[in-house]
């Protein structure tokens, strides 16, 4: 799998339906949810990956991961292990894992109970697809290069304006909304990431 896979499969369609059926919540919200927290999610991934203390624990479950089955996007999300889920997510997001969730919790307008589930849901997909990614080069160098790439290729405004869709026949209002949705949310991302890089 190359790397433009991983976001492109983790953000489909697909996807988003498999964890709103999953999770019971609606296909709008997740994708808000998703949209925030994959830059978030991506650094903290890069920093448990080049960090000597956790580089090796961490490349050990991403070749565990990459076993998964993930041939059927939505049959995967539908058998998801939101207990691991939730674990991957306090390993990648560490200390900030709680104001993270509230701050993607208020960009989306939903309780943070709701983000914590779709995070859940996402992040052992999220592994797989890394993992998958990677192949056997798991080393310190080769898993820093990889999510760094990625990171470097995110921006929230172009995940939201990918996923929201947009149509020719939009009128200007709703132009100009997504617009002042996605300034925002570049903003509170740049908060996110900045907050686990410390």
């Amino acid at each position: 799998m190359d790397t433009s896979s991983i976001l492109s499969t983790l953000l489909s369609a697909s996807s988003i339906k498999g964890i709103s059926k999953t999770t019971g919540t609606d296909t709008n919200t997740v994708t808000t949810i998703l949209a925030q927290a994959v830059p978030a999610l991506l650094t903290g991934a890069n920093k448990q990956a080049t960090n000597s203390k956790t580089a090796k624990s961490f490349a050990q479950a991403l070749t565990e991961h990459a076993q998964d089955n993930t041939s059927n996007v939505g049959t995967f999300l539908k058998n998801v292990d939101l207990d691991d889920g939730a674990k991957i997510i306090k390993h990648l997001l560490g200390s900030s894992t709680t104001s993270t969730t509230k701050t993607i919790s208020k960009a989306a307008d939903t309780d943070t109970e709701t983000t914590s589930s779709v995070l859940a849901a996402a992040a052992p997909l999220l592994m797989s697809l890394l993992g998958k990614s990677a192949g056997r080069n798991t080393s310190s160098d080769a898993l820093g290069n990889l999510i760094g790439g990625l990171i470097k290729n995110v921006s929230v405004t172009d995940l939201l304006g990918g996923l929201l869709g947009s149509s020719s026949s939009s009128t200007s209002k709703k132009t100009t909304t997504k617009k002042t949705t996605s300034s925002t949310a570049s903003s509170i991302a740049g908060s996110l990431i900045k907050n686990l890089l410390k």
